[in-house]
C-alpha cells in the first residue's frame, strides 16, 4: 500500500476538498469534489463534479481529478496515490479509481449522508463486486465541515 500520509496533511487536505466542493455549489454546481494526493502528500489532481457543465455523465468529481493527476505527472498509473472526495465515489468512480492504481480513498460524506441531503447514488453500488476493493483501502476522515457542501446545496 501507499506510504501514510500524516493525520494532520489528511485534514489540510479535506480542507482543499470541502472548499473546492463549495465553490462548486456557489457557482451553482453540485456539492462533489476530489483532490489526488502523491505519495508526500502533494496535491496532483483536484476535480469537481462538471457532468452537466460538460454534457458528459463520467465527468464525475474524481473522474475530473483523476484526469488532472495524470496530466500533472504525465503517467496513466496514479498507483501510491491516495483520492479525497466530499462525497463517498459511485460505483463508476470507484471503477476509475481501481483502473488507475489509487491505493487509498479517504471519504469526508459517505453515500448515506449524502442521501439523506438529497443526492441518491445507492442504486450504483448494486454493479460493485466486492473483490474491486481488495486494493483499495477506504476510511472516512471525520470533519467538523465535511457535510457543509451538502447542506448549501439543499438551500439552493
Amino acid at each position: 500500500m501507499c506510504e501514510s500520509i500524516s493525520k494532520e496533511r489528511l485534514t489540510e487536505s479535506a480542507d482543499i476538498a470541502i472548499d473546492l466542493a463549495i465553490g462548486s455549489v456557489k457557482a451553482n454546481g453540485l456539492p462533489f469534489s476530489a483532490i489526488i494526493l502523491d505519495r508526500s502528500g502533494h496535491l496532483i489532481g483536484q476535480g469537481i463534479n462538471q457532468v452537466a457543465k460538460h454534457l458528459d455523465c463520467t465527468a464525475h468529481a474524481e473522474i475530473q481529478a483523476i484526469r488532472e493527476a495524470s496530466r500533472t505527472t504525465k503517467e496513466l498509473s496514479l498507483r501510491g496515490t491516495t483520492l479525497i472526495a466530499s462525497g463517498e465515489p459511485c460505483a463508476l468512480c470507484y471503477m476509475a479509481i481501481r483502473m488507475v492504481g489509487i491505493e487509498k480513498v479517504v471519504v469526508l460524506s459517505n453515500r448515506y449522508e449524502a442521501q439523506q441531503h438529497g443526492f441518491n447514488y445507492l442504486w450504483t453500488y448494486e454493479y460493485l463486486n466486492e473483490s474491486l476493493f481488495q486494493d483499495i483501502e477506504v476510511l472516512t476522515l471525520d470533519h467538523e465541515r465535511k457535510l457543509l457542501p451538502f447542506q448549501l446545496a439543499q438551500m439552493n
